[in-house]
Parts: C-alpha cells; structure tokens; sequence
C-alpha cells in the first residue's frame, strides 16, 4: 500500500489508537472485525485508516498482528511492532495495546506539558532581543553623531547580526533535535548510547523505567504462555527499547540455556538490572513465583515511569526559561554599558 506523503500520528492519536485496539482485543473480538469497525468510524485521519488497513490486508494474508502492523512503517515504529508482537505471541495482545495506550497518553501529556511551559519564556526572549537591540543600537547611534561620525549603519548591522544569531541559535536547535533522535532509535540496540543517554538527568531516569516496565510486562506475559525461560528473556529484552538491556539479555539468553539460574543472567548485568530487582527476582525464582513479582515490578516501573516523564515535563521548560533569563540579562546589562558609555563620552565632551 502506497504511504507516500504519510504524516507521522501524534502521541495523542496513537494513544486513541491503541486504546481502541485495547478495547477490541480485551472483549474477545477477533481484529479482523475490530479493523472492519474501527474503519466505519466517522473522521478517521489517514494514519489511523493506515494502520487499521495494513493490519486487515496483513490478516487476509494469513500473517500475524504484528507483522502486519510493520507495513505501516511510516506511522508504526518498529519498537510498537516488537511490543505488539511479543505481547501477541503470549497471548495477551489486550495488554501489549494497553502497554502502548498508557505510554503514548504519558508521552502526550509531557509534550503538552513541556509546550505550555515554553510559551512564555520563548515569547520573552523574541521581544527583549529585538528590544535590547534597538536600545543598543540607538545609543550607539546617538553616540557616534555626538562625535561627528556616521552612525547610518547602525541599525542596519546590529539587526543584521541579531537575525544571523537567531538563525544559527535555530539552526542549532533543530540539529540537537535530530542528533537526539537518532541516539534514541541508536541506544535501542546499542548498549554504549543507552548507556550515555542513561547519564543525562531526568531523561535518563524516564528511559530506564519505561524500558524496565516493558521488560517486565512483556516477560510475564511470556512466562504465563509457558514459554522457555531462555525465550522469556530474549524476547523481554528485545521488546524493551533499551540496548542495555537487550545485550544483556543476549548474553543472558546462553546462560539460562545452560542451565543456570535466571538470577545468575540478572546479576551477570548489574548495568542493565538494579540489584534490587535481581535480589527480588532471585527470591521470586526460589519460590516459583517469578509471575508475581513481574507483576509487582511491572506496576512498579510504571508508577516510577510516570513520575519520571512528569518531572521531564515540569522541568525542562523550567531549565529553558532560566537560560532564557540569562540571554535576556545579558542584552539588559549590554544595554547597560552602552547607555554609561555615551554619558561618559558626554560629560567628557561637556
């Protein structure tokens, strides 16, 4: 099906969507006739339709949810597809949507949050620039008169290079941007990016809990198909979206082939497992009660990911607005210095 000129869903769209999804699979409705619903719904926008009918074109072609879902892969991202898949393959598609549904609405939720908070402090700084600016340059201009030299560039220059800062100010801003997302779909498979990005306050702390989260839910849900304990690990660490910890489950993966202990592979990667859910792990192991303490770690993991992506929303406009104030201090105090620099040159001159 041809994708061309397909706009990417919002976080707030793909939370609708999987909630809907959610609801169907939860009933007991097969998703052939869920899709079919779904699709008679009055203003669907085209990535929605997309998505409902690449799964039922997928369907009719005997493959699985899935791997249907990863023909739209310029809507879907191949960690949904994962996710789908593994929470698919257990048996438990219900909780893979609802999984997808609470991380999009959180994801929403930031976002939402963190654009309330930027409204002001970009306001701010795209009058108090110009402003500064025309101060400085007034002075400056009265300045030069005053000695008898040509001041009608003045203007012109000072705007001309505030208009060329702006430009590589946004220029800049755009290339983190980019650069940041790349280390994001990069740190998925690449323990070493994970790890750095693991480092960077708040963002780092929302990443490890919503990949730990995943981990878990997605392990219980293979624990309860009667899944191998080695595949159980294998496919919760590639459903994570954390490159930690799918090596480590890699690794982890010969080492409970081999007949060791699932706590040997979870102490075998302090950097990926804190030491207190493989202490608790290896306990819930002894007592045949691994499920119940995925389920305690996954509810855990999800409280903690929520908190962590609402401190990433509280702060980060927080921490632009400050550097905003000292942007905005420093064109005050420049403004400053060139006002006591022509009174100077006017009581010299006097």
């Amino acid at each position: 099906m041809a994708q061309s000129g397909m706009s990417r869903m919002s976080a707030r769209a793909k939370s609708r969507l999987y909630s809907n999804l959610e609801k169907y699979a939860r009933s007991g409705m097969g998703m052939e006739k869920a899709c079919s619903s779904l699709l008679k719904q009055p203003r669907l926008n085209s990535a929605e339709r997309l998505v409902y009918e690449v799964i039922l074109s997928g369907l009719s072609r005997g493959e699985s949810i899935g791997t249907a879902m990863g023909g739209a892969a310029k809507v879907v991202t191949a960690l949904e597809v994962e996710i789908v898949s593994a929470s698919e393959e257990g048996g438990m598609l219900e909780k893979g949507f609802s999984h997808l549904a609470e991380y999009f609405r959180r994801a929403d939720q930031t976002h939402r949050r963190i654009i309330r908070g930027l409204t002001y402090p970009l306001i701010l700084v795209h009058v108090a620039i110009p402003v500064c600016t025309f101060v400085v340059a007034m002075v400056q201009q009265v300045s030069d008169a005053w000695g008898g030299d040509d001041g009608g560039r003045t203007f012109r220059a000072a705007f001309s290079e505030m208009g060329v800062a702006m430009l590589v100010a946004y220029l800049s801003i755009a290339i983190l941007v980019v650069v940041a997302m790349l280390l994001h779909q990069s740190a998925r498979r690449n323990g070493a990016v994970d790890a750095v990005l693991r480092r960077v306050p708040l963002i780092g702390t929302a990443r490890r809990s919503v990949a730990m989260e995943r981990f878990s839910q997605v392990f219980e849900i293979f624990l309860l198909a009667g899944k191998k304990m080695s595949d159980c690990f294998v496919g919760a660490g590639k459903a994570s979206g954390s490159g930690l910890i799918y090596e480590a489950s890699l690794s982890g993966e010969k080492i409970v082939a081999g007949g060791d202990l699932l706590a040997s592979a979870l102490y075998a990667a302090p950097a990926a497992f804190s030491n207190e859910f493989a202490h608790g792990m290896a306990a819930a192991e002894e007592v045949g009660a691994l499920d119940i303490e995925l389920d305690r770690w996954g509810r855990f993991y999800s409280e903690e990911a929520a908190a962590a992506m609402d401190q990433v929303g509280n702060w980060t406009p927080k921490l632009f607005y400050w550097g905003i104030l000292i942007v905005v201090a420093w064109m005050v105090i420049r403004s400053g210095i060139a006002y006591k620099e022509l009174i100077i040159r006017f009581l010299e001159d006097s």
